[in-house]
């Protein structure tokens, strides 16, 4: 029986391959941290977990991707299928520190209503170096336009971005969704074109299809940053047997447009750009997604 003040959350990666309770005090809000990687994830942090207050439902930890930089000290873990964060663990810290664990894995949690307090993780250790794109340039013609660069954390895939300003009067669409694998893996969308994205390293991304599986999310296979979004590999007959309005989505979604999560633009404040739109309806998506 779990003490006063002390209560029982469950969590999951999206894919449900891995899923935990943990006891920990009840937490009203959660950490924000700037760092070069918890702002490429998206990461939320609940701190207060001893090691011996988890409890492994299904899955393992083995089984878990793994991620360090900079010193070593600390290890992140995300689920290698579809890259949800789930925790990291520095067995070296002290007690109250030696797991932490990402709020959006947890269940019910809602990262739209969560109270957030700033971590100035970014102070720690030598500054961060971001991965330089070698590649051609997009070759979108876009009035006034500007390319942006971007990567991983660890560099195996670069990007470039050619776009309008990204700036408060930026005149495109800025979008956080809220289905289920958007609010859990902290995605922020510009719903760029194919041809104002071009990319380097795709033989390091990973995707994740889920639902219709009619779309892909692709992510860095070793630091496990979520990268772009675009339409599945699918057959002419695969295609063909989908219903009308998720051809439509495919054919929009491979041949039109290649959205890019904000996130992973190398030396670019997100909070210089218009607040983002928030889809509220998509967390009606049917089917609804169930947690484990």
């Amino acid at each position: 029986m779990a003490d006063a003040g002390v209560k029982t959350y469950r969590g999951n990666c999206h894919c449900k391959a891995f899923v935990y309770e943990v006891d920990i005090p009840e937490f009203k809000s959660v950490g924000e941290c700037n760092c070069s990687y918890c702002t490429k994830m998206g990461i939320l942090w609940v701190y207060d977990a001893h090691p011996d207050s988890l409890r492994i439902v299904k899955g393992s930890q083995d089984d878990l991707a793994s991620y360090n930089f900079g010193s070593g000290f600390a290890t992140h873990k995300f689920c290698p299928i579809c890259t949800t964060h789930l925790m990291c663990v520095a067995p070296n810290a002290a007690p109250k520190r030696q797991l932490s664990l990402n709020a959006r894995a947890i269940q019910n949690f809602d990262p739209w209503d969560a109270k957030r307090e700033t971590l100035d993780g970014a102070c720690w250790g030598s500054s961060y170096q971001a991965p330089k794109y070698t590649g051609p340039e997009p070759t979108a013609n876009i009035e006034n336009g500007k390319v942006y660069h971007g990567s991983c954390h660890c560099g195996a895939v670069t990007l470039a971005v050619k776009t309008a300003p990204l700036d408060k009067d930026y005149p495109d669409s800025v979008l956080e969704c809220g289905c289920s694998i958007c609010l859990k893996n902290g995605y922020i969308w510009l719903y760029t074109k194919v041809d104002q994205v071009a990319v380097q390293g795709e033989e390091d991304l990973g995707t994740y299809s889920f639902g219709a599986n009619v779309l892909n999310k692709t992510f860095c296979k070793k630091c496990g940053v979520n990268l772009t979004n675009q339409g599945a590999k699918l057959s002419e007959e695969e295609i063909a047997a989908l219903p009308d309005n998720l051809q439509r989505r495919w054919k929009y979604m491979t041949k039109v447009h290649r959205p890019i999560n904000l996130r992973v633009l190398n030396g670019y404040n997100i909070k210089d750009i218009k607040e983002p739109e928030k889809l509220t309806w998509a967390k009606g998506y049917e089917p609804q997604y169930v947690d484990p």
